[in-house]
């Protein structure tokens, strides 16, 4: 009798072998997709449920690669449990894009601000570095730490606009790309 591994391995090797209309990436990340569902199942369910089970409820193999193939080529509808898997795409492709929005957005706008400041708090706004450059402190500070020297002065008002300028910009042209992969 077959390991669980086994069968496992049998089953994505037999539908590897029905995918070849697709190119080689396509049919790898379809039998990635199926082999992470298969053991996600496993975890979900433990001993409730078998890897037989779980093949039985894909079906056979050859009609599984038919419904692939015929969803990515032809656009027809996915195969079943095919929507599970592309709802939770869609929601970590909305997770990056609001993170990257966010993350870039603040980062170029930290920037602006700190570029900003600087002509009306000279001695608070900069960036300083510790006597043997181990640490770096970049922002608005009270009081200078002792024994830190300022590295940019007022190069950072120029320097801080245009790279807050250019992440702002390529936030936008990467929130953009990611738009249009969800």
């Amino acid at each position: 009798m077959m390991s669980d591994r086994e069968l496992i391995h049998e089953y994505l090797k037999s539908l590897g072998r029905y995918l070849s209309r697709l190119d080689k990436a396509t049919a790898n990340e379809v039998i990635r997709e199926i082999e992470s569902h298969i053991y996600d199942r496993l975890e979900e369910q433990g001993a409730e449920v078998t890897v037989s089970d779980i093949l039985d409820n894909f079906g056979n193999p050859r009609d599984l690669a038919s419904a692939y193939v015929d969803h990515i080529v032809d656009g027809a509808p996915p195969p079943k449990g095919f929507k599970a898997i592309e709802a939770v795409k869609r929601g970590v492709g909305k997770s990056l894009y609001y993170g990257t929005a966010v993350f870039g957005y603040m980062v170029a706008a930290a920037l602006v601000l700190l570029g900003l400041a600087k002509p009306f708090l000279a001695d608070s706004v900069g960036v300083w570095t510790a006597q043997h450059g181990e640490a770096f402190v970049v922002g608005m500070i009270s009081n200078q730490p002792p024994g830190t020297a300022e590295l940019l002065g007022w190069w950072l008002v120029p320097i801080a606009l245009v790279l807050g300028a250019v992440i702002g910009r390529l936030t936008g042209k990467l929130l953009s790309i990611l738009k249009r992969q969800m």
